[in-house]
C-alpha cells in the first residue's frame, strides 16, 4: 500500500517544485489560498510538503475544486503521516474507517487514531475515545474525550460536547453534560 504515488514524478512541472521549495511558509500559504492551484499542489505533494499533501488529500476526498478521488487523497494522507503528521494520521483512520481509497480495516483506524492522538491531535484523540467506547473502554474513552476536549478550538468544543452527551454510554453522557455545565474558565480557575 505505501507504493501508492499520486503523481508520478514525469508530470511534474520542476519549476513549481524548486519554486515551492523556496517559499517562507507565508508564501507556501498564500499560494495554497488560491482557488486553483492544483498543478501548485501536484510539485508541492511530489515533494513532500506535508502541508500540500494535506490539502489536495481533503479536495480529492471532497472532490473540492478536483475529481473525486478517494485512492489518490488516501496516498495523500500516507505520504504526510510518514512524515509524523497526526493531523495525517487521523486522515488516514477515516479512510481506514470508512473505506476510503483502501479496503475497509477497523483495525488499522484505531491504530492510526491512537497514534493521532499520542501526537496531540484533538480529532485523533475524539476518534481513538470513540474506538475505545465502542469497544467498551469507558474508562479510556473518557480519558481520550477529555483530551480531545481540552484541545479542540471553541467553535469545535461545543458541537463535540453536544454529540457526546446523546452518546449511549451514561458515563459519557455525563461527562459531557459536566463538560457543558463547566465552562472552561470556572473549571480551571483561568481563562482559556
Amino acid at each position: 500500500m505505501s507504493n501508492i504515488r499520486v503523481f508520478p514524478a514525469q508530470t511534474v512541472q520542476p519549476w513549481r517544485a524548486e519554486a515551492l521549495m523556496a517559499m517562507t511558509r507565508a508564501d507556501l500559504a498564500q499560494t495554497l489560498g488560491d482557488n486553483d492551484v492544483t498543478e501548485w499542489l501536484e510539485a508541492a505533494t511530489a515533494c513532500g510538503l506535508v502541508e500540500a499533501q494535506l490539502r489536495l488529500g481533503r479536495m480529492l476526498l471532497t472532490g473540492e475544486g478536483l475529481p473525486r478521488d478517494w485512492q489518490a487523497a488516501f496516498a495523500c494522507f500516507l505520504s504526510a503521516s510518514a512524515d509524523g503528521n497526526a493531523e495525517a494520521q487521523n486522515l488516514l483512520g477515516r479512510c481506514y474507517e470508512n473505506g476510503w481509497g483502501v479496503a475497509p480495516d477497523r483495525a488499522a483506524a484505531r491504530a492510526c487514531y491512537r497514534e493521532a492522538a499520542e501526537k496531540g491531535d484533538f480529532r485523533g484523540a475524539h476518534n481513538h475515545a470513540c474506538a475505545l467506547a465502542a469497544e467498551g473502554c469507558v474508562a479510556g474513552a473518557l480519558h481520550w474525550f477529555a483530551r480531545a476536549i481540552g484541545d479542540a478550538p471553541e467553535p469545535t468544543r461545543r458541537p463535540m460536547l453536544e454529540a457526546l452527551a446523546t452518546h449511549t454510554r451514561c458515563a459519557i453522557r455525563a461527562f459531557a453534560r459536566r463538560e457543558l455545565d463547566c465552562p472552561p474558565v470556572a473549571r480551571t480557575g483561568r481563562s482559556a
